[in-house]
């Protein structure tokens, strides 16, 4: 079983577009930073001046506006008396609030090019021919399968760990190291949540692996039951662009049909739970997970079952 893993693993860095795609995540870090650098808020030393004028203007304002507007404004007061009580200046930049900000934003490529990676890994050996050669070694088919799946899996893992060292490492060089627990407001569905910086990115980087896992594991189903590679990388980017919009479709439905909860595509991103404790009105992070380990024993078992029964003519 080793040498099978790895062999697919030496075939997966045998492709240029392995080391594009790792190429690319330190690319995008780094405009990323150069952006995060060059249009955000200055850090200056007159924030608690610039702070209190804003306030006082946004009182004045709040005895005038609409409710809607009153909800925005009452919010953003609550941010600057937090800022203000806590002395925090919230134009500062520091290595945490650029993980947090921006290398989290990175890791939706990281998703794209998994997704690329997983759908064309089995419909490869269709296009290419190969499948026959690969087949005909003394190896069960499952195992054979299973040694695909493991490497890209680590592949996979692979491209989030440089993702966050090389996150930390340009953060570290253009921002400096920082407070690890820098206060930072974020908005969620349930409203405003203070947070540090630090331990909210890793908490992020935890609940984004179960939906990296999943996005992956679809993917690599549509390589299976697809021979045409270009047909499963396209409908394995489909499915990752339109799941938050089928995710929001459903959060709509599930408030008439209770059955919508246990669709797959609201629980494709459990970041979410790193601003709020529920989402659908009541499901909470251990039942998103217990749905998610459905669905992905369903996915694996279409997976093994089909290709252990396909014709490998081509």
């Amino acid at each position: 079983m080793m040498a099978l893993i790895r062999n697919e693993w030496m075939k997966t860095f045998a492709k240029k577009s392995s080391w594009v795609y790792l190429a690319a995540i330190i690319l995008a870090i780094l405009i990323g930073g150069i952006f995060y650098q060059k249009m955000g808020p200055d850090d200056n030393q007159n924030w608690q001046a610039e702070s209190q004028a804003e306030l006082a203007s946004l009182n004045t304002q709040l005895n005038e506006s609409s409710e809607m507007d009153r909800r925005w404004l009452e919010s953003r007061i609550e941010q600057l008396e937090y800022y203000l009580e806590e002395n925090i200046n919230p134009n500062a930049k520091n290595n945490w609030d650029f993980m947090n900000e921006v290398v989290i934003g990175v890791s939706a490529l990281v998703t794209l090019f998994v997704v690329i990676v997983c759908s064309g890994n089995v419909a490869a050996e269709f296009s290419d021919g190969t499948i026959k050669q690969l087949l005909i070694r003394p190896h069960q088919r499952w195992k054979i399968l299973l040694s695909k799946y493991i490497s890209v899996v680590m592949y996979s893992f692979l491209l989030v760990s440089v993702l966050i060292a090389a996150g930390y490492l340009i953060g570290l060089i253009m921002f400096g190291s920082g407070d690890f627990n820098t206060k930072v407001f974020e908005m969620g569905i349930d409203g405003q949540k203070v947070s540090e910086a630090g331990p909210q990115f890793f908490q992020k980087i935890i609940f984004y692996l179960p939906s990296l896992l999943m996005i992956m594991t679809i993917s690599f189903m549509l390589s299976t039951l697809f021979k045409s590679q270009a047909l499963a990388v396209g409908i394995g980017i489909f499915v990752l662009f339109f799941s938050s919009t089928l995710g929001g479709i459903i959060v709509m439905l599930a408030d008439r049909f209770a059955w919508a909860k246990f669709l797959i595509f609201p629980h494709l991103d459990l970041t979410v739970y790193a601003l709020q404790d529920e989402i659908l009105g009541n499901i909470t992070l251990p039942l998103s997970l217990a749905i998610l380990g459905v669905y992905y024993a369903a996915f694996m078992i279409i997976t093994f079952g089909f290709f252990e029964k396909r014709d490998i003519s081509i």
